[in-house]
This record gives C-alpha cells, sequence and structure tokens, in this order.
C-alpha cells in the first residue's frame, strides 16, 4: 500500500479524524495514514466481510504480528511500522482480538463487557499513535480514554445501522432486545435504548475529558489534530443528545459549519502544555 492509497483510506472513512489530521507534518501524516489503514483492514475483514475466512486471516494477523513474523501482507506492514516498538506491536495484537469478536453476532452483556470491548478496538488506536510520536508510557492510558471516548460516541450513534448486522453493543443491564426488535421498535424498546445510549454518553463525556488531559504530553502538531478530532466527536454526542438520545430516529450528525465552529473552537481553546519542561521525549523515548 502506498502513500496515496493509505491517504485515501483515511480521508474516505476517518471524517472526523482525517480533516483534523491536516495539522501533521507531512511525513506525520503519512505515517498517520498509513496506520489507519491498517487498522481500517482489519475492521473491514469484520464488518464487511465476516466470512470464516476473514475470520481465519484475522487469527493469522494476530499471530504473526505478536510473534513478529510477516507471513500475513497487514502483519508485515504492521512490524514495519513498530520496528523496535513492542508497545505497538501489543496494542496491535489487542485491536485484533477485539475485532475478531465482531466476526457474527454481538449481544454485549454489561459495561464490564462493553468497557473492554472499547479498549480493545479503540483504545489500543489512541496507545498505537502515542507509541509512533514516542510519548512517554505515562500518558498512554490518556490517550486509551480518547480512543474509548470515541468508540462509545460510535457506538450510540450507529445503534440501528448495527442492529440491521445483527449486533448489540449497548449493554444487556441496561437494554436487553434482539437487535431484530429494531424493525418496528415498541415504546419499551426505544425507552431502553434511550436510556443506554444517555449512560454511555456521560461515560464517553468523562473519558473525553480524561484523555484530553493527556495533551501537554503530545508534540505541538499532534496536540492539534487530537484536539480538533475529539471536539468532532464530541460534537457527534451533541447532536445524538439533541435527538433526545434516540439514535433509532435517524443517524447523528453535524453539519460541515458546525464541523467548522468546533474545530475552530478546539485551535483556540488549546493552552501551552502545564508539564515540566523536557527534551523532546517524543523525538527520543522508544515505547
Amino acid at each position: 500500500m502506498n502513500p496515496a492509497e493509505a491517504q485515501a483510506i483515511m480521508d474516505r472513512h476517518a471524517r472526523s479524524f482525517a480533516p483534523a489530521a491536516r495539522a501533521l507534518a507531512r511525513r506525520d501524516r503519512a505515517r498517520v495514514a498509513r496506520l489507519y489503514a491498517l487498522c481500517r483492514i482489519v475492521d473491514n475483514l469484520a464488518d464487511e466481510d465476516g466470512s470464516p475466512a476473514a475470520a481465519a486471516r484475522l487469527a493469522r494477523i494476530e499471530h504473526d504480528v505478536r510473534h513478529g513474523s510477516g507471513g500475513d501482507p497487514v502483519a508485515a506492514a504492521v512490524c514495519d511500522v513498530f520496528d523496535g516498538r513492542p508497545t505497538g506491536r501489543a496494542a496491535f495484537v489487542a485491536l485484533v482480538a477485539g475485532v475478531r469478536g465482531d466476526v457474527g453476532a454481538v449481544r454485549m452483556a454489561d459495561m464490564a463487557a462493553l468497557e473492554a470491548y472499547a479498549q480493545a478496538v479503540a483504545g489500543t488506536v489512541g496507545v498505537m499513535v502515542a507509541v509512533l510520536f514516542d510519548v512517554p508510557r505515562a500518558w498512554h492510558g490518556r490517550a486509551a480514554d480518547l480512543g474509548r471516548a470515541m468508540q462509545l460516541t460510535n457506538i450510540c450513534r450507529d445503534v440501528a445501522e448495527d442492529a440491521r448486522a445483527d449486533r448489540r453493543y449497548l449493554p444487556a443491564t441496561h437494554c436487553n432486545w434482539s437487535p431484530g426488535a429494531l424493525a418496528a421498535p415498541d415504546a419499551s424498546v426505544r425507552a431502553d435504548t434511550r436510556v443506554a445510549v444517555g449512560l454511555l454518553l456521560d461515560r464517553a463525556d468523562t473519558l473525553y475529558g480524561s484523555g484530553l488531559a493527556g495533551l501537554p504530553a503530545l508534540p505541538p502538531r499532534l496536540r492539534l489534530a487530537v484536539a480538533v478530532s475529539a471536539a468532532l466527536y464530541r460534537g457527534i454526542g451533541r447532536e445524538i443528545r439533541a435527538l433526545g438520545c434516540d439514535p433509532l430516529g435517524g443517524r447523528a450528525r453535524v453539519a460541515p459549519p458546525r464541523k467548522a465552529r468546533l474545530a475552530l473552537g478546539a485551535t483556540a481553546g488549546l493552552v501551552a502544555p502545564s508539564a515540566p519542561r523536557r527534551a523532546s521525549p517524543w523525538r527520543k523515548a522508544r515505547a
């Protein structure tokens, strides 16, 4: 996969992050786009394919990355991206293991299971980006929190779409309906869904706060890109709340003018890092 192909994949699928990534230097943007494209390939094997062959390939990728072998082209590319960075490789292994759970029907049992899933498929992405920029390990938890917040936002937005794929990520402890019930949801299904979505958005807000507290650890351009991306994702959550936390009435979208205002607000809201001065750890340390 060449840089132009990776960038095209990110531009097509990462509608919140791709615009924010323009704040990065060209070389850094290319590295992030390559990582995003590899994550997207893995995600598509579960979401768009979902066949036994796709599940088998995911297992091979997980095995190859875990053991540092390049049998599968995706695994080989991941090992190249994270050459000398075992923390990044371990995070990608956890991502693939989480995505493998998306093959077939999904019924999330409770909040603990959902938190674990969000960490596997999105918290790991935050960690991988941190590793890519050599952010000190002490800040990786903040990066993971931001990834989890974005995943919970996605889940709240995509309830109906996921149900059509026989998946319910809303925890059964709050919302125990079968995805088939959404073909003609009754009042109780709709009420349970709204309560569950509201609770997940509350949790996402807490995680956004934690994740954004890690901005001082990031190099300036990445700090800007992450702040803008988080603002756009939080905007999706606000649109869902404006719809009464009812994703069954239509998919929440943030209009372009609103996106522009959110991006400008995030840019204006950035402040100088409060952490002690040190010599560019993201250019020297190896995770």
